[in-house]
């Protein structure tokens, strides 16, 4: 899973074009963040292309509506700021509770226990939200609305699914190793501006793990793809294949059962 999803962008015969876009939108995203919501969204395409069974073809940028993809990453801008915002509060109460007590008693200790215990709710609620906010997104890119992403059912379900921890521990080692290529590429000038290239393709490859991981564990336990046929591969079916209707015609040339041989051999 892991070199399949370093390799994603590498493949077709424009990847180096589209790394190449994909990367120069972190640049003025330094200072300008609609880019880095555009940025995000084709994150999301990734995501959604991969659990509609299509991993041999990354979205083109060409083909792309930049307007959709910068709409869509601006909504899971809001969703990761919710989620972000309920780990802060959380930790925040007994942070602050503790400390303001201790500031108002003169008491040394409770606000030193303020600070323990709310970095170390801090720390909890950070790990959950690596765990929970993979399953989000994947529900968010699967319905295509906010509200999906906060799908208590989908979620209890899914976060405990082990296909999918185990691709939210491959995303985690993903981004650990594009932090530490990016830390050693940032010691040289030439190095430095090659980081927004690896950067997107290792975002890609992490929405790819997370797209891989949810699929799997969606349809194990709802007992069907989430995304069926969207943007992947299907079957062809005898109602809607050209080729199946040809066989058939031919088989009745060549003096095989006709239509009404065929209605009573049903029934």
């Amino acid at each position: 899973m892991i070199e399949d999803s370093i390799k994603y962008q590498t493949q077709g015969d424009s990847w180096l074009k589209r790394i190449l876009i994909g990367g120069l939108l972190l640049f003025p995203g330094v200072f300008l963040i609609i880019p880095l919501f555009t940025f995000n969204g084709y994150m999301l395409e990734v995501m959604r292309r991969v659990m509609g069974g299509d991993t041999l073809n990354p979205p083109e940028w060409g083909d792309a509506d930049l307007a959709d993809l910068t709409v869509d990453g601006l909504k899971h801008a809001v969703i990761v700021l919710a989620y972000t915002l309920v780990v802060l509060l959380v930790a925040g109460i007994p942070f602050f509770g503790l400390v303001l007590a201790g500031v108002g008693a003169d008491v040394g200790g409770l606000s030193v226990l303020g600070f323990l215990i709310g970095g170390l709710v801090y720390l909890v609620g950070a790990l959950a939200l690596a765990v929970v906010l993979p399953v989000a997104t994947g529900n968010f890119v699967r319905v295509d609305s906010i509200s999906a992403a906060f799908d208590l059912d989908v979620l209890r379900t899914l976060v405990t699914n082990g296909t999918m921890l185990k691709a939210v521990v491959f995303g985690f080692v993903v981004n650990v190793l594009m932090q530490v290529v990016s830390s050693i590429l940032g010691i040289t000038v030439v190095g430095y501006l090659a980081v927004p290239f690896l950067v997107f393709a290792g975002q890609s490859a992490i929405f790819y793990i997370w797209a891989e991981g949810f699929s799997d564990a969606y349809e194990a336990e709802y007992g069907e793809p989430p995304l069926a046929g969207v943007g992947g591969t299907t079957t062809p079916t005898a109602a809607t294949d050209e080729t199946w209707g040809t066989d058939t015609d031919t088989t009745v040339e060549d003096g095989g059962f006709d239509d009404d041989d065929r209605t009573d051999d049903r029934f």
